[in-house]
């Protein structure tokens, strides 16, 4: 956070305060406020984002995340969010070679040998639904 701060007084409904408990529980920030201020922050990445990226939230099923989650710990991908944009540019460059586009090459290799994927994969069992904000 920066050195200097301002304070800001802000009236919110008792059903997002409620959410925003669940959060802090959830994400073990000390206070509220600090919940309020993570999420201010990514409000305004998704909302002012760079000039070289534009952010988007993704709602996947649960068991689609966990599949992510997983490859991120075995090493596969580097996190949730590398396996999610290698996905989308893998998907990009296959529907502009089906449909005639010039693919541009791809800017990463494809993930390790899949003989190396975690077994486990297959077989996770259906859950709550995932993060949203990851």
């Amino acid at each position: 956070m920066a050195e200097t701060s301002e304070r800001v007084t802000v009236r919110i409904p008792q059903e997002i305060l409620e959410g925003l408990k669940r959060i802090q529980e959830a994400r073990g920030h000390p206070t509220i406020s600090d919940t309020i201020r993570v999420g201010l922050e990514h409000y305004i990445q998704v909302e002012l984002p760079s000039a070289r990226a534009r952010k988007t939230v993704v709602s996947l099923p649960h068991q689609d995340y966990l599949h992510l989650e997983e490859l991120a710990e075995e090493g596969v991908s580097v996190d949730i969010d590398d396996a999610i944009r290698t996905a989308v540019r893998e998907y990009i460059r296959i529907r502009l070679e089906q449909f005639g586009g010039r693919p541009s090459p791809p800017t990463r290799t494809t993930p390790r040998d899949p003989r190396t994927a975690p077994s486990s994969l297959r077989t996770v069992p259906p859950g709550p639904e995932a993060p949203r904000d990851r």
